[in-house]
């Protein structure tokens, strides 16, 4: 009854007939001690069920930590140790009594090491929690060859209306329901569309599976998804529930369980599955280890030292190896590299703080190191039995915030600002912050060393004060064997930059401090503005900038300041505005103003060192003395004249300063560049930062400028800036916040935006895979109609997409003979090329677009010729006898002086 929790016939005939007792141990004599037995058990069982769940192997290997558990480790080290001795006591005295065996081999410790491993905290990842149990071996494509041409038409044309222009889903139900009935009309044996567009994208496949991991509302530490092995129901740390309960307010049972907060994610290996399998990518991913590359010269991110020379595989080789042999890659692999933006989004609704990012980041870190470890085998083009993928995380780029929190360092604000070197944060607005070399550089060793220490205080305020210490936080990153702590979080250039020291030149420094006035200097920069013309493909800055209702510039925006409009609108302003003699006094007097405050902050900081090295030795020493305060360019002295009439005058040297900093980003922004140009750039911007202290001191002087000298080893490392700059993911930020959400938060708002712009790259897919069809297939047509509007050039005709490519390729169309052309000629008021629109200046009566530059080959072993010049006239030609066209272009070549 014990074992099974019933009583038998045979054991109920003993209790009741009083027949004799099996032998149940020396304390059960009589069936009533054995009843108050049962009691006795049932009601322990009942109270210790009360607080009892499930043992997953998650929990089994992410116990909390308790202290009081420390000791009773000791103790059994103490006593393991001891038992140790007194075996080999035994052994030693058994060899000497036994005769001693010559051929027997020495006896291995690894039971010792294994049973010494048994105290250590298990690895992160062994076993990992977000793992599915199916691994990564679910394959995301959906075959379309059984879906009539007709309804995989349809249903790909109104999954693209929804995604691409956001037409609503009731719309979308009402153009299907319309398509049916058409066809019905039509054809009544046809096959017809479903109505829904649920059912629609079901068909296409768009919808990959995509986990949403529970969050614990209290301290935001992630958990693996419902359904998995390693599902828990509540937070291990607070013991809150991860699940919304079973039944609804109104008592409907859920049919899934729904985390409280929702965390999206869907593992990478997925994606690159989803992302081989459109046609050329495999191809497009190897055609760099064909590109001639020479030495000192970038191009692309392969040039760079960090892909050509630093990053590891496992097996201690590089990476990118790219050696005559391995015209596949090493042992015909795949080799891909990422670059992590973290530009995103995360459940809300305040923002994270860096210990919850790296909680965030824990799950996206375990697949990139499978990635990375054991690879993936995928099934590609040139390899549809399967081809082995290695990915590796080249760089972390985002904003300075995001990558003090992302890379384990403190806060930007910290004494210790910097994620490059170890610059104090007093010593910023010296000219030393801008010497080469000045400062001891960090190093991705110390970090993780710093990293680790940090990971192993076990409370918040011993943390706090090592941070405050040693400007080091733990980082998910370290996980990584081959990731560079300190050179593979990249300082963006957008933000550091453009949005940074361009931004602060002119916004903070001119206009805020009244150097370009309204009404005065900055009329005459809008009216150079008005006049200034530019291709339209440039974009254009509001002729109001600087102004309240000139709006807040975006990062191209200054980017063209800085490399279009600046260097040649600057110095012309400064030739008209420039004070005349009679105006000078008041800038001498800020010229003596700036002096004689930072004489005076050198002569504290000097006082401060001196008394800081004549402590006796021992003494603990003060910390460094506190920034003086930083004087803006408003104090002057005072004048008699009104704050409105006062004429603050132009600093004569502010154009050469500016244009420093314009020629360094004009160098950095090339798509093709050397060693001497970053060697270049990185000088002019040291020079621009030193200068801009003695122009208008120290209190302008931001951690950005800074940050701008590490730039050029950034280069060094990566290539031009348009290999790792920000740019794209700004413009995928404006593709979320396009899509139709319900503002719900716990993480709802951030799932539609995950699940849309999964569905948004799988239509994108699915519209290039059609275009494999037959080229006069209904569904190929209907592809490349949804991709020329698709594309950002609107309203272009068929005919001139045809044009374009003809343009393309006459050049390589050699006639032997004359060919006699018509008289009549069609006209065109603009032709695409590679994205771009020329227009024919006489024909629209403008030349902003019209400007090109001209190469004309020459003989072998000569140096094409290469001009500018202005379209004036596209028109069109038909050939006698010949089928194709030709399409010619009238330009007007500028002469050189």
């Amino acid at each position: 009854m014990l074992d099974y929790g019933f009583l038998a016939g045979d054991n109920h005939d003993i209790m009741t007939q009083g027949g004799e007792l099996p032998d149940l141990g020396p304390n059960f004599h009589s069936p009533e001690t054995m009843l108050d037995a049962v009691d006795h058990f049932a009601d322990y069982n009942t109270r210790t069920a009360a607080g009892a769940r499930p043992l997953t192997s998650y929990l089994a290997h992410n116990l909390p930590h308790d202290p009081d558990m420390d000791a009773m480790h000791r103790e059994f080290e103490r006593a393991f140790k001891q038992m140790q001795e007194e075996e080999n006591c035994a052994d030693i005295h058994a060899d000497e009594a036994d005769e001693i065996d010559v051929d027997a081999e020495p006896e291995s410790d690894d039971d010792e090491d294994n049973d010494v491993l048994l105290l250590v905290e298990p690895e992160e990842d062994t076993p990992d929690p977000f793992m599915s149990e199916e691994g990564t071996t679910a394959d995301p494509y959906t075959n379309h060859q059984g879906v009539p041409p007709h309804l995989l038409t349809i249903y790909a044309v109104v999954s693209w209306l929804h995604l691409q222009f956001h037409l609503p889903r009731v719309a979308c139900n009402a153009l299907l329901t319309i398509f049916a009935c058409m066809l019905l009309v039509i054809s009544p044996a046809i096959n017809r569309p479903f109505v829904t567009l649920q059912s629609c994208t079901r068909v296409l496949g768009v919808d990959l599976v995509i986990q949403t991991l529970p969050v614990c509302p209290s301290c935001h530490d992630v958990f693996p998804p419902a359904g998995s092995l390693h599902t828990v129901d509540t937070c291990i740390t607070c013991n809150i529930p991860l699940f919304l309960p079973a039944q609804t307010k109104r008592g409907i049972q859920r049919a899934v369980k729904t985390p409280v907060i929702k965390y999206p994610y869907l593992a990478l290996s997925d994606q690159i599955k989803s992302i081989l399998k459109i046609p050329g990518v495999e191809s497009l991913l190897d055609t760099w280890r064909s590109k001639p590359r020479r030495a000192g010269e970038y191009t692309d991110i392969f040039d760079g030292d960090m892909c050509r020379s630093k990053l590891k595989g496992p097996d201690g080789k590089i990476f990118f190896s790219n050696l005559p042999t391995e015209k596949l890659g090493p042992n015909g692999e795949l080799r891909i590299g990422i670059n992590l933006g973290l530009d995103c989004i995360l459940p809300g609704p305040k923002e994270q703080n860096p210990e919850q990012i790296q909680r965030f980041l824990r799950p996206i870190i375990s697949d990139l190191l499978c990635l990375w470890k054991d690879g993936l085998n995928i099934p590609t083009e040139s390899c549809p039995t399967g081809r082995l993928v290695r990915v590796i995380l080249v760089a972390v780029v985002c904003n300075k915030p995001a990558a003090h929190k992302v890379g384990g360092f403190a806060s930007h604000s910290h004494t210790h600002f910097c994620t490059v070197c170890w610059i104090s944060i007093y010593a910023k607005d010296t000219p030393k912050a801008f010497e080469k070399g000045g400062f001891t550089p960090r190093t991705d060793a110390e970090q993780r060393r710093l990293g680790e220490e940090y990971r192993n205080l076990m409370t918040p305020s011993a943390r706090k004060n090592f941070v405050k210490e040693h400007a080091t936080r733990y980082t998910q990153l370290s996980r990584l064997p081959y990731f560079n702590l300190v050179e593979q979080i990249v300082i963006d250039p957008m933000h550091n930059l453009f949005l940074g020291l361009v931004k602060t030149h002119f916004y903070n420094i001119w206009v805020q401090s009244k150097i370009l006035r309204p009404n005065h200097e900055l009329d005459v920069l809008h009216e150079m503005l008005a006049d200034f013309v530019v291709p339209s493909s440039c974009g254009k800055l509001p002729t109001d900038i600087g102004m309240p209702s000139g709006g807040s510039l975006t990062a191209d925006q200054w980017l063209l300041l800085a490399t279009v409009y600046g260097p040649v609108i600057v110095p012309q302003l400064w030739s008209v505005c420039l004070p005349t003699d009679a105006d000078k006094e008041i800038l001498n007097q800020r010229v003596a103003l700036i002096i004689r405050i930072e004489a005076e902050k050198s002569t504290k900081r000097k006082a401060a060192s001196q008394a800081v090295e004549d402590l006796p030795e021992g003494q603990v020493r003060p910390p460094p003395p506190p920034p003086a305060p930083q004087h803006t360019l408003d104090e002057v002295p005072p004048h008699d004249e009104d704050d409105a009439d006062l004429k603050f005058s132009l600093h004569p040297d502010d154009p050469a300063n500016f244009l420093k900093l314009c020629a360094a980003l004009r160098i950095l922004v090339q798509h093709h560049i050397n060693d001497q140009q970053i060697d270049t750039a990185e000088q002019l911007i040291r020079e621009y930062g030193a200068e801009l202290i003695k122009l208008y001191g120290s209190g302008v002087i931001k951690p950005n400028h800074h940050y701008a000298i590490h730039a050029a080893d950034c280069a060094r490392n990566y290539g031009p800036l348009n290999n790792f700059w920000t740019f794209l993911f700004e413009r995928l930020n404006k593709v979320l916040k396009s899509f139709k959400t319900n503002n719900h938060g716990d993480g709802e708002l951030e799932t539609t935006f995950f699940r849309e712009f999964q569905r948004t790259c799988q239509t994108g897919r699915l519209t290039y895979n059609l275009l494999r069809y037959p080229k006069e297939s209904l569904p190929c047509k209907a592809a490349e109609i949804m991709l020329k509007a698709s594309s950002e050039e609107r309203g272009t005709v068929a005919g001139l997409t045809a044009l374009t490519q003809d343009l393309e390729n006459v050049a390589s169309d050699v006639v032997p003979h004359s060919i006699p052309l018509n008289r009549q000629a069609v006209f065109f008021d603009y032709i695409i090329i590679n994205g771009k629109r020329y227009y024919g200046s006489r024909t629209v009566g403008s030349n902003r677009s019209s400007f090109v530059h001209v190469i004309i080959p020459q003989r072998t072993g000569q140096i094409p010729l290469q001009l500018h010049g202005e379209v004036l006239e596209i028109f069109q030609i038909d050939q006698v006898n010949r089928t194709r066209n030709i399409f010619c272009v009238c330009i007007g070549l500028l002469v050189p002086q």
